[in-house]
């Protein structure tokens, strides 16, 4: 009886444990999705800005490309 009630405590513990460690997992698991959707928004809102950066940089250019034109014809009908 007292070798039934010792394994019957070995098997309680070893739930416990296996129940801590599937605790702990899924609580994990929670968390590392947490971290991947907070990262993925981050990615989204750089990837963002850099497009309005390079839309911006971009219509600089040909404003700046039409300025140069500009100046060029000027600067030839002179000559």
């Amino acid at each position: 009886v007292t070798r039934q009630i010792h394994e019957h405590e070995q098997e309680n513990e070893l739930r416990e444990q296996m129940s801590g460690y599937k605790r702990m997992r899924r609580q994990h698991q929670k968390q590392l999705i947490a971290l991947e959707n907070k990262l993925k928004a981050e990615m989204d809102e750089h990837r963002l800005k850099l497009q309005k950066e390079l839309e911006t940089h971009a219509n600089n250019a040909f404003i700046e490309l039409e300025k140069l034109a500009k100046k060029h014809a000027i600067q030839t009908d002179k000559e």
